[in-house]
């Protein structure tokens, strides 16, 4: 990934640092409302974070994540993996992606390593499956879809609901289970969900199953960082089999509060400036065309 660097035309640089959404991508699945979860998201984050430069790229699909940063003027990127485990893909793919090397990534959840590439500092951010948020994302996410219904609110609380959390899951390594127990274990211990169970499109408890056994009030939680093949196409035929009044909430990834808990991961882990600018731009900035539709929890 040597050469001489051209100016990106995604951004236009007001800082020498970037922000990079490193998603997964994919080949095959509509996606939500066909606007990929991560563009989105940059364009939901790009007025709340005005100094920075806010791109994303893809390893599977464009636009690839190693043109994207190669393309970038500026001297610091951050990289944040749109990804909902520590597994695979985060840990050798990316850093490959990047021209890193991942022999020196030691990544573990909750710590990032500096690495360097071709003059270009780059710091690898810890996925989004282990930021200290996902609780209170996925909290938020319930209460939002079941705030429309406020009569069977009424009946039964939030806390007493049955929530499935339906995670990738994986055959060749832990990290995906590890990612979706340990948010099952926030929930319930911090703040008190009483009835929750998680499934898995990859291994065993497999969705398909759980979901005919779900009660009729249910809801079910896709963990995903988009809303592609898997967390739109696929989770939309599985709930079919669903019983007729159970709940989909947004895919985690898509939900409208993500970039507001990123700023303010980023802000308190100090990994961006505080600026008055992205302060301000918190309540009621109108965001753009696909901003809107992130905002409105768009599968």
């Amino acid at each position: 990934m040597s050469g001489t660097r051209s100016p990106s035309p995604l951004v236009r640089a007001t800082s020498d640092l970037a922000l990079v959404l490193a998603a997964h991508g994919d080949l095959g699945g509509k996606g939500a409302d066909n606007t990929p979860g991560h563009v989105r998201l940059k364009n939901a984050l790009a007025p709340l974070l005005p100094e920075l430069g806010v791109v994303s790229g893809v390893m599977k699909g464009t636009p690839p994540l190693q043109e994207v940063v190669e393309s970038l003027p500026h001297e610091r990127v951050l990289v944040l993996p749109l990804l909902l485990s520590n597994g695979y893909f985060c840990k050798t793919v990316l850093p490959r992606r990047l021209g890193l090397d991942p022999n020196l990534q030691q990544q573990k959840e909750g710590a990032w390593q500096d690495l360097n590439r071709d003059g270009q500092y780059i710091k690898l951010l810890p996925p989004l499956g282990v930021l200290p948020f996902l609780p209170d994302l996925a909290s938020q996410s319930i209460q939002s879809t079941l705030a429309p219904n406020s009569k069977s609110t009424l009946l039964k609380s939030e806390l007493d609901r049955e929530v499935l959390i339906v995670a990738h899951g994986s055959t060749v390594g832990p990290e995906s289970r590890l990612c979706a127990l340990q948010l099952k274990d926030h929930l319930e211990n911090r703040s008190g969900y009483k009835q929750l169970r998680v499934a898995f499109l990859s291994e065993e408890p497999f969705v398909e199953k759980a979901v005919l056994t779900l009660s009729e009030d249910a809801i079910v939680v896709p963990l995903f960082a988009s809303g592609g093949l898997h967390g739109q196409d696929d989770i939309s035929k599985i709930m079919k089999s669903a019983p007729a009044g159970c709940k989909l909430a947004p895919v985690i990834g898509c939900e409208h509060a993500l970039a507001q808990h990123l700023v303010s991961y980023l802000h308190a882990d100090k990994q961006i400036p505080e600026t008055k600018q992205a302060l301000a731009a918190y309540p009621g900035k109108k965001p753009s065309k696909d901003g809107e539709e992130y905002a409105q929890r768009a599968m």
